[in-house]
């Protein structure tokens, strides 16, 4: 056998042994159940891109509610798979229809309130059954004791069909479609189609309703024997300097706008009472308290309280944000609000009595 022959064979040889290697031990790893394909740079789910590239993904594991749950909340980490809230999987009834749930979680009570609000009213316009993440119903649910959208656990086991997933009412085609509202689209005209019925599901509970109800009528025992008429003011200062520099080149509010707000009422009202919660409670009292229709409520109120104490108010006023937002629309009655872009709700206007005002 000459060189070039055997050189030829061990050159054969060498080929086949790299091959068995590769196929025996693969570089790339196999794809853990806890493991999530997502675009590189982005975090897990943050935006419709991340369901869609999830959805085109080959996941060779059975994906299920409680894996998007844990890439949704950050608290998740702590839920085991025999929680309590969670049902064990031979009690799962998986939903039946496809549905409708929101991928994207941020904010504070305001916010999440509108998130949760939104899986609601698609659900309603559609016949498809809403659901929503834990983080969401679990702080809202330590407010308000009538929600009726249950979370991820009681679908933990079910598995997800990233396949069936559209984005909005608009994109949706089919029953079969699973509606999954992704980052900052919220659905503010559909839920006030039933602002009645969206103000039941926030009903607060017993223990934060007797506390507002308590400040209420304490202030009122304090004053002469008449028929109030009660104005919620809800401040927002001590974060909101900086996001309205950046976003907007602009500063916080004068004093002006909440005194042009409390003319109008006086002048349309008899016996207003204005009420103030904010972050900054300080600031309303320097400002506003010497006023003999004006009362600050305590800093050690809760934000729950203080929208508890809003939504007990005859009308409204407020400046910025979801939080006054919310306190205004279970209140009903009149709202005069800053005339600002960012507070021109697409829905509110459909209300003759929300008054913006510079």
């Amino acid at each position: 056998m000459n060189r070039n022959t055997k050189f030829l064979r061990t050159l054969i040889l060498l080929v086949l042994l790299v091959t068995l290697m590769y196929i025996a031990f693969p570089l790339h790893d196999v794809p853990s159940k806890q493991q999530v394909p997502h675009v590189p740079g982005k975090s897990p789910l943050s935006d419709s891109v991340q369901v869609r590239n999830i959805s085109a993904a080959n996941v060779s594991f059975t994906y299920t509610y409680r894996d998007l749950e844990f890439n949704l909340c950050k608290e998740a980490k702590k839920w085991t798979s025999n929680s309590d809230q969670e049902k064990k999987k031979s009690e799962v009834q998986c939903p039946r229809k496809a549905i409708s749930s929101v991928v994207f979680i941020k904010g504070r009570t305001g916010n999440q309130m509108w998130e949760y609000a939104s899986v609601w009213a698609v659900a309603r316009r559609t016949g498809l059954e809403p659901y929503v993440p834990r983080c969401i119903r679990n702080r809202l649910k330590e407010i308000f004791d009538m929600l009726t959208v249950p979370g991820f656990e009681d679908i933990a086991h079910c598995p997800v069909e990233f396949k069936t997933f559209v984005n909005s009412i608009e994109e949706w085609t089919s029953t079969n479609q699973s509606i999954i509202l992704p980052r900052y689209t919220l659905q503010p005209e559909l839920v006030l189609t039933w602002v009645q019925d969206i103000r039941q599901e926030f009903h607060f509970n017993k223990e934060i309703r007797n506390k507002a109800q308590r400040v209420l009528l304490d202030l009122s025992r304090k004053l002469p024997r008449k028929e109030y008429t009660f104005v919620g003011v809800h401040v927002r200062r001590t974060d909101y300097q900086g996001y309205l520099d950046r976003k907007y080149g602009e500063k916080l509010v004068t004093k002006a706008f909440f005194i042009n707000a409390m003319n109008y009422f006086n002048s349309k009202y008899s016996n207003c009472l204005f009420i103030y919660v904010s972050d900054d409670p300080g600031w309303c009292s320097k400002q506003f308290g010497r006023m003999k229709n004006v009362f600050v409520a305590s800093n050690e109120n809760s934000p729950a309280e203080d929208m508890a104490i809003l939504s007990y108010c005859n009308h409204t006023i407020y400046d910025y944000g979801t939080f006054g937002e919310w306190g205004a629309l279970l209140a009903g009655g009149e709202t005069i609000y800053l005339n600002m872009t960012q507070n021109m709700r697409k829905g509110t206007g459909k209300f003759m009595n929300w008054i913006p005002m510079k």
